[in-house]
């Protein structure tokens, strides 16, 4: 379903994967009258890997931020903005060089980071801060294969990430043969019933895969 909206639509899986995302978020907050004016912004993990190292083990993982257009009404003009918010991001991120944007102990010791962090947490500053973003939105390809442990085979691949200090939602998805597994982690504060998430969510890429289906048609 996924691949038939981002070959319809000309984007990419993940570009779905934020839309779909973005519609249940749009959904969930205008029936608790919450919907802001401005768009919320996703922070979005992207792989920084130099181009020779493709073949190499280990992750080497910077963000970017991007618009997820959740004040436009419209789901297809909704993912279009998405796919020029994040080709625009991924611009920014590859003017810049990849052992740079992973490697922060050029930036500062592990142990001043430590204590920043500490700091961070102690004073709640983020509380008190408008922060850059306000949801984690991560999607991790995961094997085609089928996986197996002691003979028996492994149906499902749910990730389960984490929140982080001064944010509310982590809506982290990895693909495994044929679908697609969300694992969302939220705040019980700030989104106490983060189950309704889920048929948003459903409901969300159901929207975009009828647009795509009639765009197919017609």
């Amino acid at each position: 379903d996924a691949k038939l909206v981002k070959n319809v639509f000309g984007t990419t899986l993940n570009d779905v994967v934020m839309a779909a995302s973005s519609g249940a978020l749009r959904s969930y907050l205008e029936r608790r009258d919450a919907l802001p004016e401005d768009p919320l912004i996703a922070m979005v993990p992207v792989s920084v890997r130099a181009t020779d190292e493709k073949s190499s083990y280990g992750n080497r993982v910077s963000s970017v931020l991007a618009d997820l257009a959740t004040n436009e009404k419209d789901p297809v003009r909704r993912l279009l903005r998405i796919h020029e918010s994040m080709k625009s991001a991924k611009r920014m991120q590859q003017a810049i060089p990849a052992n740079l944007l992973q490697d922060f102990t050029q930036f500062a010791t592990p142990n001043l980071a430590g204590q920043a962090a500490r700091i961070v947490a102690r004073t709640r500053i983020a509380d008190r801060m408008n922060p850059p973003f306000n949801v984690v939105i991560s999607n991790v390809p995961g094997p085609r294969h089928p996986l197996y442990l002691g003979g028996v085979q492994m149906l499902t691949y749910y990730p389960v990430s984490a929140v982080a200090e001064g944010q509310g939602l982590n809506i982290t998805v990895q693909s495994y043969l044929d679908h697609l597994d969300f694992g969302l982690i939220a705040c019980r504060d700030l989104v106490p019933d983060v189950w309704d998430l889920i048929d948003d969510l459903k409901a969300s890429l159901a929207e975009l895969v009828g647009l795509a289906e009639a765009r197919k048609r017609g």
